[in-house]
């Protein structure tokens, strides 16, 4: 049967999408009621503000038309006071810095120089003076109240003054008035000029399109408002412009099609006033047109409906805001509390069964919750990891937790593979558990702890302990490339921990531990029945492992390895070759070596080994008398060896009764 995997989502996600389905209809409604009523108020809005903030922009750049053309008639009159040109000089400064609408300021004689001041900025004036053909003669920067450094003469300037069209034209006035000028004196921009014509000559006040421009940006227009002048033909002239509010070409387009309706009235229409109000692109504007009086010109307001709608706006925006919030903190409130009281306990107990999954019984806590159903599901979890832990004092854990790593299943069989199998016992345990009695328990279980410590800290498997005995390999269920090493590495941590077993003071002598190793080939497997296994190595080589530990009790040594597993571990031990032996059940030669330590690769070898070796080597050969003499060397360098002593005995008896011919240098054991 194919089961259906459905689609599952979390916990936390479930409650937020509950929380959000009942809150959002509620404010979808609430929006939708604010919106009806901002969408009346705006048309009343709309229609009572719009002549207001038309007529305000309008009286205030009128303000600034009247304020230059006074401004003209009170030069005039100072120029007209007598002092010479440095008098006219003072009032056109004067002039200049009055007003921050002007762009350039000329007067201009019917004979001999002309004066030009550029207003650069609100602290910064320059003074031009140029002949009758434009070349200048002089410049000087001047501040508010004073030159700051005397006129500077500048032969290759011009300014472009005569042969204007529009001074040709305003030569011929009686009064002063405005014009239109194509090209400022620096030819950098246009302008809109009054011009003052007065005893032959004329005094000219600029306003730069860019000026005037900006002049526009800082009439205040509501929020978003703009202002444009546009020409006779509808078409743009100049645009408001302003640092806090960039021009859009949404407000262009509006401007463009209000230019529409000017370039359609008929010529008896064109200076009049007019409120409109424009539709582009779906979104409403206020448009208010009045003349300009100068070059055909209208000036146009153009404010965004939306503009009027602001407290609304800001009202409905609060209410959307405020939905949000809420639905944020409610989705908030409900993640919080289902972390807090369901998803977290639940992904703690999923921890707690990934715990008791891995067989790490003792770190599974008990988890008080709120909640009945997870405190008692808790507390299940805690007796049934109790329950394990208690099992699990009859069984290798560390093996257990290494099958279900490697994902073997608990039925019968086995693969055959390479391992280093190791068996230790203690030496003498039968007397010493007649002596100590009952108080052998805590010697066998101070001992087991301290072997299985030293085998788990060099990733080995402990197959099992037989008493006082542990036999443990390496190479399964967990591959292991160093496996030798690490053997030979937990030996001698066997070793060297055996002293650390608290004893009586009259038996601390008397406590020792013999310890085999061997490499090969090994069956490894769940080997058993069906209903109880035990995961474990069979072979040969786990057979010679077994032999080898008992095989130190008649060399009188600590840690004997098999040839196989010292050509595995290679140079990085030290070892001494003790004998060929043939072990019990066996009828062929071994070679067998007693581990000494790990090997550094500085260490030398040292002298009471290679002299052992060579004795034996002596001994292989038949030349028994140079043994003996290799053996007594040994003596003096390691006194009391007892392989060495082993050895002289056996070359003794060869001395006194020869071998006979096709002798084999091998030793026959025939005890386990």
């Amino acid at each position: 049967m194919t089961i259906k995997h459905r689609p599952r989502i979390g916990l936390r996600s479930a409650l937020v999408a509950l929380i959000v389905a009942s809150v959002v209809p509620f404010g979808l409604l609430l929006h939708f009621t604010w919106w009806r009523t901002a969408t009346k108020v705006s048309h009343d809005l709309v229609d009572t503000l719009e002549r207001q903030i038309t007529d305000s922009v309008r009286r205030t750049w009128w303000g600034r038309v009247l304020e230059v053309q006074g401004l003209s008639q009170v030069v005039s009159e100072a120029a007209a006071v007598p002092g010479g040109p440095l008098n006219v000089e003072r009032v056109l400064v004067a002039s200049a810095a009055s007003s921050p609408a002007l762009s350039w300021v000329l007067h201009i004689p019917k004979e001999g120089e002309v004066l030009a001041l550029q207003e650069l900025g609100p602290q910064h004036t320059r003074l031009f003076r140029t002949d009758r053909d434009g070349r200048v003669t002089a410049t000087a920067d001047l501040g508010r109240d004073a030159p700051r450094e005397p006129p500077q003469a500048t032969p290759d300037a011009r300014l472009t003054i005569f042969g204007q069209p529009w001074l040709v034209e305003a030569s011929g006035w009686s009064e002063a008035g405005w014009v239109e000028v194509p090209q400022t004196p620096d030819g950098k921009d246009r302008a809109v000029a009054y011009v003052d014509p007065s005893g032959g000559g004329a005094l000219v006040f600029m306003i730069g399109f860019d000026r005037f421009a900006k002049l526009l940006g800082d009439i205040a227009v509501g929020r978003t408002g703009r202002s444009f002048v546009l020409g006779p033909d509808g078409a743009i002239v100049i645009a408001s412009h302003s640092e806090k509010a960039p021009r859009l070409a949404a407000m262009d387009r509006v401007a463009l099609a209000a230019g529409r309706l000017v370039a359609a009235r008929p010529e008896t229409g064109k200076n009049v006033d007019e409120n409109t109000r424009l539709d582009v692109n779906g979104a409403g504007y206020a448009v208010g047109l009045s003349p300009l009086w100068l070059q055909g010109w209208q000036l146009a307001i153009v404010v965004p409906e939306a503009e009027f709608l602001g407290p609304i706006d800001e009202t409905i925006r609060n209410a959307a805001i405020g939905l949000v919030l809420f639905v944020i903190v409610a989705s908030l409130i409900g993640i919080l509390a289902g972390r807090r009281f369901v998803a977290v306990p639940i992904a703690r107990l999923v921890d707690d069964l990934a715990l008791i999954e891995r067989f790490e019984l003792e770190a599974v806590p008990r988890r008080a919750s709120w909640l009945r159903e997870i405190d008692r599901l808790s507390a299940a979890l805690v007796r049934m990891s109790a329950g394990l832990a208690d099992f699990a004092k009859f069984i290798p854990t560390d093996l257990v937790r290494s099958l279900l790593a490697e994902g073997i299943r608990a039925e019968p069989g086995g693969t055959r593979r390479e391992v280093t199998v190791l068996f230790s016992d203690l030496a003498g345990f039968t007397g010493l558990s007649e002596r100590l009695g009952d108080g052998i328990v805590p010697v066998v279980s101070s001992y087991l702890d301290l072997a299985s410590t030293a085998i788990a800290a060099e990733n080995g498997t402990i197959d099992k302990f037989i008493g006082d005995a542990v036999m443990a390999f390496w190479g399964a269920p967990r591959p292991d490339a160093e496996q030798a090493l690490h053997a030979c590495s937990a030996a001698l941590a066997i070793a060297a921990s055996v002293d650390r077993i608290a004893l009586p003071p009259d038996l601390s002598d008397e406590l020792r531990v013999r310890i085999g190793i061997e490499s090969g080939p090994a069956v490894v497997g769940n080997i058993g029945s069906s209903t109880r296994l035990n995961y474990t190595a069979l072979g040969d080589t786990v057979n010679l492992a077994s032999r080898l530990e008992g095989v130190n009790k008649i060399y009188g040594t600590t840690i004997i390895i098999g040839h196989a597993a010292r050509v595995a571990a290679g140079d990085r031990i030290s070892v001494r070759e003790l004998d060929a032996v043939a072990v019990y059940g066996r009828s062929e030669g071994v070679r067998i070596y007693e581990l000494i330590g790990l090997q550094a690769e500085s260490d030398a070898v040292p002298g009471w080994i290679a002299a052992y070796e060579e004795a034996l080597s002596f001994y292989r050969s038949g030349r028994f008398e140079t043994a003996l003499e290799k053996l007594d060397l040994v003596e003096r360098l390691r006194p009391g060896d007892e392989p060495a002593r082993r050895l002289a005995t056996r070359c003794r008896g060869l001395l006194a009764e020869p071998p006979p011919s096709g002798w084999v240098p091998v030793t026959m054991l025939d005890t386990k």
